[in-house]
């Protein structure tokens, strides 16, 4: 009788670790799956980061232009305001003769 008692716990026993083995073999499953689910979470934003960089260089660049085209607009309306300026000059003087 001894023997059945023994072999009952042990029993026991083994079915204890083996629940405690899937429940620890879930755990792990579910770890990996949260890990695999956070790895593909940040090569989403890596790539959301790289296409934000880019946008901000297409910016930058598009400021660059647009200062040039402004500063060149300056310049020809500085130009056209210096002939504005030289025509009423040679007005004035044909008026006054």
């Amino acid at each position: 009788m001894a023997s059945t008692k023994y072999h009952q716990k042990s029993l026991s026993r083994m079915h204890s670790e083996d629940l405690e083995n899937r429940r620890i073999n879930r755990k792990i499953k579910k770890l990996k799956a949260e890990m695999t689910e956070i790895s593909e979470q940040q090569e989403d934003i890596k790539q959301g980061q790289k296409e934000m960089r880019e946008r901000f260089e297409e910016i930058d660049s598009e400021c660059e232009q647009l200062k040039k085209e402004t500063e060149a607009i300056s310049d020809a309306s500085n130009n056209v305001q210096l002939r504005l300026n030289i025509m009423l000059h040679i007005l004035k003087a044909r008026q006054e003769g």
